[in-house]
């Protein structure tokens, strides 16, 4: 009995053995299926560790806005996503990724889902979720500009992607400026969407990918909007297009002529397509959806200039446009001194101690000026190479010779200045898109917007001599402040 008891215990024991034994490699078998999926197979599904209990609090992060306490483990870098993930997720990040400028997986997933929307960006992570989804902070979905927006997208997005290749409507890139050249891609993807009902395709060099004199140091080989922003079509190359990659400015669509692909062009003008426009603004939206390394590059810009500049209660932006605006003859501009801008500023944002002037300028010599003449005002502005007033000559937009900088430059500046409550500034189609990225983002605080040049004659021949104009009356400034105080 003793021996069946010992027999019987041993084999209970050896049951019990193996139930744990069991028991433990389903325990493990997550972590396995984990590790196979991020290695091997071709997507990740996010959305099954949406509910999971996870152990690790570095691994923990609370999606910003949603209405329920959901915690989903990041994703790594290099992670593919599925197509079918509805709940929302983080995506890990690091500096590094600001190098790495290619399409990572999470571009290729974001490129063919327009209605998800970035929540919260940290040092570590960023969280996504979808717009107006059942299981996102925005649902049940609002009437609001966001949902219009969205809608847009998918218009955008069907006719883009899912319209044969064809025939496509193709155009120039102007490569003149940041608002010529929108306006015309602008145009092109309504013109396109809305009349053609064919993909639109942009040509190429773009000269913020590549130096507009020589077509050097490209951000990516092709030198067009994709070295940046996601794939906005399913048409192959311009290679595949063309028949050939444009690697000079100046080429004309007469040129882009050795494939089968019919390219529809038109010098009809859209009305309604500028950025102030709700369509001109949504298709501006969908073709600036910035890639994964961009996205960062902006992230890490950003931080940079807030650690440096500090917190603050207040701002006004000021926009001082110079450079080439006297030389467009008939159409020239006013170079106009730093204190007709100041001037504009309401007198308590001048008198708080806390409000800093964030200073946007083309012409290093402003920035001297707005010192000089104004040293007791805060001022912030980014510390980039400028051209001197005219010395870069006609549309060289590039003063530092880094086409990338330029291009991070702006889209930090377009989310900086959503700090501000005012807006400073002349005639100026740049000015229009840092208004908007302000008005767009200010929820119910008042945003106000001024002209230095208001009531005034912007476009005068005479105006051509304004840069020597404004070096003369700086200098009897300082001569008249120089008698005051030696007096």
């Amino acid at each position: 009995m003793a021996t069946e008891r010992s027999g019987g215990g041993g084999g209970l024991k050896n049951y019990l053995l193996l139930i744990m034994f069991v028991s433990g490699l389903l325990s493990l078998l997550p972590f396995f299926l984990v590790e196979k999926i991020s290695k091997s197979s071709p997507a990740y599904d996010a959305s099954s560790l949406g509910e999971q209990n996870i152990d690790n609090n570095n691994d923990l992060v609370t999606i910003a806005n949603t209405r329920r306490r959901a915690s989903t483990k990041a994703l790594q870098p290099g992670t593919a996503i599925r197509d079918n993930i509805s709940s929302p997720f983080c995506q890990r990040w690091s500096s590094a990724d600001a190098a790495n400028r290619t399409l990572q997986p999470f571009d290729e997933w974001y490129t063919h889902h327009p209605n998800w929307v970035i929540t919260n960006e940290t040092e570590d992570m960023f969280c996504i979720e979808p717009y107006c989804e059942k299981g996102s902070s925005s649902y049940p979905c609002p009437n609001d500009r966001r949902s219009n927006l969205i809608s847009d997208f998918w218009r955008f997005y069907n006719n883009q992607f899912r319209s044969p290749c064809d025939k496509v409507h193709y155009r120039s890139m102007w490569s003149s400026g940041w608002s010529a050249d929108f306006l015309n891609v602008q145009e092109g993807l309504l013109d396109a969407t809305n009349n053609f009902h064919m993909p639109l395709v942009m040509s190429s060099p773009w000269h913020y990918a590549a130096i507009k004199k020589d077509s050097s140091i490209r951000t990516c080989s092709q030198a067009d909007l994709t070295c940046y922003f996601l794939p906005y079509h399913s048409c192959g190359s311009l290679d595949k297009i063309c028949g050939f990659t444009p690697r000079d400015f100046g080429l004309a669509i007469a040129d882009c002529n050795g494939t089968s692909v019919e390219r529809i062009t038109t010098e009809q003008i859209l009305d309604a397509v500028e950025i102030w426009n709700e369509r001109g603004y949504a298709a501006y939206q969908f073709m600036t959806r910035k890639q994964l390394w961009l996205h960062r590059a902006v992230f890490d810009f950003k931080r940079n200039f807030r650690v440096k500049h500090g917190p603050e209660s207040d701002c006004s932006v000021v926009h001082v446009r110079r450079a080439d605006i006297i030389m467009h003859t008939m159409h020239a501009r006013k170079y106009y001194p730093i204190s007709d801008y100041v001037n504009l500023i309401p007198k308590e944002k001048l008198n708080d101690p806390n409000h800093t002037i964030f200073l946007l300028t083309d012409d290093a010599n402003a920035v001297k000026e707005a010192h000089e003449f104004h040293p007791t005002l805060r001022w912030k502005y980014i510390d980039r190479p400028r051209h001197s007033g005219s010395s870069g000559g006609w549309e060289n937009q590039t003063p530092s010779l880094n086409p990338a900088l330029e291009l991070i430059v702006i889209m930090a500046t377009f989310e900086l200045v959503q700090d501000c409550s005012s807006l400073v500034h002349g005639f100026s189609g740049f000015s229009d898109y840092i208004w908007t990225h302000m008005a767009a983002n200010a929820g119910n605080r008042s945003v106000k917007r001024l002209r230095v040049d208001d009531q005034k004659q912007v476009f005068n021949n005479n105006h051509s001599q304004s840069e020597e104009e404004l070096a003369k009356l700086l200098d009897e400034r300082r001569a008249k402040n120089t008698l005051n105080y030696t007096h």
